[in-house]
């Protein structure tokens, strides 16, 4: 069986948990299943060295409003490989609705979350706003996140249950050989994207209820994203010690060390179709304190260390019991070691080929 990988997130994602999803499907897929990644054009670092990969260039970044040139000329390109390579499955790997002209394919789609659908909202859109619609159109099966996330995604847009399926991504390997530390530094972690439903703004609200947090830690915020003027306005209004507050952004191997080093990974987000981060982080023993979503806590199952994201004293309340805590912290760093092995990589990749050879027989 071929099972060819489209660009898509490859020309979205430097790093992150979603390529480095595919980069791990790719990689350990058996021998049965022949599989390649097709981008020509990419700026992704984790699959830059994979060896199963069709590409041309990796650029830094994409220039300014080439980024339709860029996929159309990838789409084109793969087209024309398709229609050769005759893949039996293409999966797609994020949102796209390009029909590619090999139409005896299958193709797969995974949906991660329905945060834009919920929040609609906040992206200035009505509730009859669905942006994935385009993209299920000619898909014939989809991967959920969670238990949680199937349910919204039927419930959204009426898709037949049976064309879908919950696969749970396995606990990331960074591979590299560090050793979990007992003895945690005066951190405190934020991981990804600090926009919209992500929550940031009431985690610095909680902060500000007890300023005495941010002298006693300093709080790491890691991703892509720049500090911005409002972000700067809101510490500045909460009066929150901005010495102890620091923008940063690098590799796993860095972000990896900052999971063994915290104190703690805080992760406030108010809807997730699972959630990275939590993951990564128990994976090196970093206690996770989050937001109490429905699909988060299918990943952690830690309720009672959870707060309601719409409530910043409430968030304040688990920061405090559990970071000052010297018996509380051991206990998360044991327990997150245990709970990430529910989540092998093996399993992820026996239960993905199980949909590849159902969907061949649709």
């Amino acid at each position: 069986m071929k099972i060819a990988f489209d660009h898509t997130i490859f020309l979205i994602q430097k790093f992150g948990g979603i390529a480095r999803y595919f980069n791990e499907l790719v990689n350990n897929i058996d021998n049965l299943h022949e599989t390649k990644i097709f981008c020509p054009i990419h700026l992704n670092e984790i699959i830059d060295k994979n060896k199963k990969i069709f590409k041309l260039k990796k650029i830094n970044s994409i220039p300014r409003f080439s980024t339709k040139i860029l996929n159309y000329f990838n789409y084109t390109l793969n087209d024309l490989i398709f229609l050769k390579w005759k893949p039996d499955i293409i999966h797609k790997t994020y949102f796209n609705s390009y029909n590619y002209k090999y139409h005896k394919a299958k193709k797969i789609l995974n949906v991660w979350d329905l945060s834009h659908e919920k929040y609609h909202k906040m992206y200035l859109k009505s509730s009859d706003w669905r942006p994935k619609k385009k993209s299920l159109k000619n898909i014939d099966h989809v991967i959920c996140s969670s238990k949680n996330t199937q349910n919204e995604f039927i419930e959204y847009y009426n898709f037949d249950h049976k064309k879908t399926s919950v696969v749970y991504q396995c606990a990331p390997d960074f591979r590299f050989n560090l050793t979990v530390k007992k003895k945690k530094e005066k951190i405190l972690l934020y991981v990804g994207s600090r926009l919209k439903y992500k929550n940031f703004e009431n985690l610095l609200e909680a902060l500000s209820y007890n300023k005495s947090i941010l002298h006693d830690f300093k709080l790491i915020c890691f991703g892509a994203e720049k500090l911005s003027e409002r972000e700067k306005y809101l510490i500045k209004t909460f009066q929150l010690n901005e010495k102890n507050i620091f923008f940063e952004s690098g590799d796993d191997f860095k972000l990896a060390n900052y999971y063994l080093n915290a104190t703690a990974l805080i992760y406030p987000s108010k809807n997730e179709g699972f959630g990275f981060p939590p993951l990564e982080a128990m994976t090196y023993g970093c206690p996770v304190i989050s937001s109490n979503n429905k699909a988060i806590l299918e990943a952690t199952n830690l309720i009672n260390y959870s707060f309601d994201p719409e409530d910043p004293k409430d968030i304040l309340k688990k920061i405090e019991k559990i970071v000052y805590s010297e018996n509380e912290i051991n206990y998360l760093n044991d327990y997150g070691l245990k709970r990430v092995k529910q989540f092998e990589k093996k399993k992820m990749i026996n239960d993905i080929k199980k949909i590849y050879d159902n969907v061949i027989r649709y």
